[in-house]
């Protein structure tokens, strides 16, 4: 019979047992649980430029790409047993189901999944709420007295016997094969591991002679056993998905239990102290390391943390760990006695500190030429170019790029650095790489500034082969990706932002499609908000050409032809109500901004159709107010011709909900400008003044959405000019202002919530 050691993945004593394992079976051949398609990546993983934790990712060649991940860290028993065989020329293969199979078997059980889901939402008034989830560890955790991971670490971290190791993982194993739910899908791992294990028998290798590692849990189906015809009746038609696999890095906080993956391990920091120091023989050390360690966290972040503290954190954690029935202490013991003595009760105040010690922020590293997917080589490749590899860390950190050409430099390589980095960057953000994130400066408006913050994890690694499927480098990915988003646009804003978006990432060929996609679909009937909308995104790529070293002048007779039709059909599409209003008034913002950038845009038209809105009353008349506005910011409006439309549009004859509307829009440019017109707050005085109970209730609705966007200092010098208008003073005015809600006042807002506002 083969020889069977039945481990925990990720435990630092099996990783440590694996190895006299090895040496007491001398086996012939090494069979790990792991994808038995891709043992071609145990010689690679066991190089000495591999830095753990590491891991193999299959997915599947065809979009949505699935995934499926199979990590290792130093202390994985099965990173070992490879190691162990690589040095003493053993072969060594993987045993478990082939990944392209469990590609298959993952996509079928979320498709049943989704479909139960499905029904369960259809009959959501006669069906009861399902228990939750059956939990092995938890009814464990009900025979044994404590949590699975103190029980472990108790009876088997800390056990100093080899025999006493393996008999006592052979009962674990046992013990969480009775209190499972055997499921098919482990009934069909272990039927096709027992068939990789017979099939090495039949090539002539003694059975005694062949040596498995694989989870305890499977260990008592495999023993004694064969494959069998049902085995290979169980094995018969598996599905399969075409995939391929490359190597990662990967790092302890996606090991972490918090990370979601199943096989995770709550403390892979903790758990490396464990290792190192069982590697040396002092495993007494491991609570004293995770203590200091601790320690010195708190001090670095600024936190009085003394020896003293740290001797008595010590001390109290073996007399738990005595109390537990444990000989050292688990991390447990030392969590509970570091919040006691270090904490000083809470647990708030070493947090982070935990998180540091017992999680860690490790990630791994893979040489050149070991990942199998060029778009990961290129984006290696490039970090290192850029000088962006030292932000290649599992910690969020923050980068400022300056666009500028650097003078000071000889070479066009160096002087357009950040450039490039900019390029890169968006690319990535294009493709869906979250690596890197834009952030918006506070500091200042340089528009040749921008600020990122960048960030790995091995959700990164994913997405970067995910994109493999779209080139063989970043800037192919990017290309592609762009190009598809360009087939699919279906307005010409859309298109327009793609443009921008290929702008941005540099790639001249797809902003030169782009540009005709968006001639192409200029011709096509759009409203003016689409139009707006892309004459704002053409004037940020006008404004910023040059800085970014791409030819603009073939978007020069475009933006011509969209402000033209924008002036056009303005008036037709200002006849609208309140929703609509809003559209369009972001649109005129943009288009004002883009007259007042681009020489070659006809002021006089932009005029021309701004007082004829200011001017009409069938439009909307935020619309109109809005008008009038940019008018009076840009000097077109005179006192007289200000104070004479605001005596107009605050009136009698004008609507209460159109007169207060016409403020809102005025309100929304230059408030300061306004504030210091007294004549326009006696005007508005006089209007509210006059207003009946009926007519007030909409002019109130339009006037409180008016004044909320303004500051309180704005307001108070409002409160000013009223106070000038009653002849009272300031500090009187700014008190009625602040003053609580009368009874009568509430009653009256509490009556406009059964108001009937329309379009207002």
């Amino acid at each position: 019979m083969a020889n069977f050691f039945g481990i925990r993945h990720l435990s630092p004593a099996c990783a440590y047992y694996v190895q006299e394992f090895l040496e007491r079976t001398s086996p012939e051949l090494v069979l790990i649980e792991g994808p038995s398609d891709l043992s071609h990546f145990i010689e690679p993983l066991c190089s000495s430029e591999v830095v753990p934790p590491v891991a193999i990712l299959a997915y599947t060649e065809e979009p949505p790409i699935k995934s499926v991940l199979w990590p290792f860290a130093g202390f994985s028993p099965e990173y070992q047993a490879m190691l162990w065989a690589n040095r003493n020329k053993v072969p060594v293969r993987f045993c478990d189901l082939p990944g392209k199979v469990t590609l298959a078997l993952e996509a079928e059980r979320a498709k049943a999944q989704e479909k139960e889901n499905g029904e369960k939402e259809e009959n959501d008034d006669v069906v009861e709420k399902e228990a939750e989830d059956f939990n092995v560890y938890t009814e464990l955790e009900k025979h044994i007295g404590m949590d699975i991971d103190s029980f472990w670490e108790y009876t088997f971290e800390h056990n100093e016997s080899y025999e006493d190791f393996m008999a006592a993982t052979l009962e674990y194993g046992g013990n969480l094969r009775e209190f499972s739910n055997y499921s098919a899908y482990n009934e069909l791992r272990e039927a096709y591991m027992r068939k990789v294990i017979s099939e090495a028998e039949r090539e002539g290798i003694v059975p005694e002679k062949i040596s498995v590692i694989t989870g305890a849990f499977h260990t008592k189906g495999l023993m004694g056993k064969s494959d069998s015809k049902e085995d290979e009746k169980l094995l018969k038609n598996l599905p399969e998905l075409s995939s391929k696999a490359t190597l990662m890095p990967y790092s302890y906080y996606r090991l972490s239990s918090h990370s979601g993956y199943g096989a995770g391990n709550k403390a892979p920091a903790y758990c490396e102290i464990l290792w190192k120091n069982k590697l040396k023989g002092r495993e007494e050390d491991s609570a004293a390391e995770y203590l200091t360690s601790l320690a010195k966290f708190q001090r670095e972040k600024g936190y009085g943390t003394s020896s003293a503290e740290v001797i008595e954190a010590l001390r109290l954690s073996k007399v738990l760990a005595s109390l537990r029935n444990g000989i050292r202490p688990s991390l447990a013991d030392l969590r509970d006695a570091a919040v006691t003595c270090m904490g000083h009760g809470s647990f708030g105040e070493i947090s982070l500190g935990c998180a540091a010690t017992e999680i860690g922020v490790k990630i791994g590293h893979l040489p050149e030429g070991t990942v199998c997917t060029s778009v990961q080589e290129d984006f290696k490749r490039q970090l290192k170019e850029l000088k962006l590899d030292k932000y290649y860390s599992p910690v969020m950190e923050e980068v400022e790029l300056d666009l500028r050409e650097n003078l000071r430099v000889q070479s066009d390589k160096a002087a357009f650095l950040d450039l490039n980095r900019s390029f890169f960057l968006h690319r990535l953000y294009v493709l869906g790489i979250h690596f890197c994130k834009r952030l918006e400066r506070k500091q200042d408006n340089a528009t040749w500034a921008e600020l990122w913050a960048l960030q790995w994890n091995p959700e990164v690694e994913i997405e970067i082969v995910e994109a493999s499927l779209k080139g063989d480098t970043v800037l192919q990915a990017a290309q592609m990706e762009l190009t598809m988003q360009l087939s699919n646009a279906q307005t010409l804003s859309q298109t327009a932002d793609i443009l921008a978006s290929a702008f941005l990432c540099g790639i001249s060929n797809v902003v030169q499609t782009a540009v005709t996609a968006v001639q192409n679909m200029a011709t096509e009937c759009s409203g003016v908000v689409d139009i707006g909308d892309t004459i704002g995104t053409l004037s940020f790529i006008m404004r910023f050409g040059s800085l970014r070293r791409l030819d603009t002048e073939p978007l020069v007779p475009l933006m011509e032809t969209l402000f033209l039709r924008f002036c056009l059909e303005l008036g037709n599409e200002a006849v609208c109500d309140k929703a609509a209003s809003d559209e369009i008034i972001r649109a005129m913002e943009k288009v004002n901004a883009a007259c007042l950038s681009h020489e070659f845009l006809k002021e006089e038209q932009w005029i021309l159709v701004l007082n004829q809105l200011a001017d009409r009353d069938d439009v909307n008349m935020r619309i109109s107010g809005y008008a009038a506005a940019v008018l009076t910011e840009r000097g077109r409006f005179t006192n007289e011709i200000l104070t004479e439309l605001i005596s107009r549009r605050l009136s009698k004859g004008t609507a209460a909900a159109d007169g207060a509307g016409w403020f809102e829009g005025l309100s929304m440019k230059n408030r300061r400008s306004l504030i210091s017109r007294l004549s326009l707050w006696e005007r508005l005085f006089e209007y509210v003044s006059e207003l009946d109970e009926e007519e007030f209730k909409p002019a109130l609705v339009c006037l409180r959405r008016t004044f909320s966007v303004f500051t309180p200092s704005e307001k108070a010098d409002i409160a000013e000019n009223i106070g000038e208008i009653l002849g009272i003073s300031k500090e009187s005015a700014s008190e009625y202002i602040v003053a609580p809600v009368t009874k009568v006042e509430q009653e009256t807002l509490d009556e406009l919530d059964d108001f009937d506002f329309g379009d207002i």
